[in-house]
């Protein structure tokens, strides 16, 4: 499904869940969309390269939760090398405003 049918098809869909009912044209194009987004979701039996991408993902999740210590660890740092600044240069950086 190109750009601007999915786009079309957003719009009807956003109308279909809020209870609006639409013309059997637009009834046809959004079952159709359906379809369309299904036969595009269904899994072409690869499951070595699912199994890949499974560990890639773990791999990068484990990134960034380290990645998320550290920059806690940095905001620690951040914060304690502040509070050993006087007050005029305090204000001079903006912090504690």
């Amino acid at each position: 499904m190109d750009e601007r049918a999915y786009q079309y098809w957003q719009v009807l869909h956003q109308r279909v869940t809020m209870g609006e009912t639409l013309s059997l044209a637009e009834q046809a194009a959004y079952e159709a969309g359906c379809q369309e987004l299904d036969a595009e979701e269904r899994l072409d039996g690869n499951l070595e390269r699912l199994r890949a991408l499974r560990a890639q993902i773990a791999t990068a999740e484990t990134a960034q939760q380290r990645l998320r210590a550290q920059e806690a660890e940095l905001d620690a740092r951040i914060v304690a090398l502040e509070a050993r600044l006087d007050t005029r240069t305090r204000q001079l950086l903006g912090i504690g405003n």
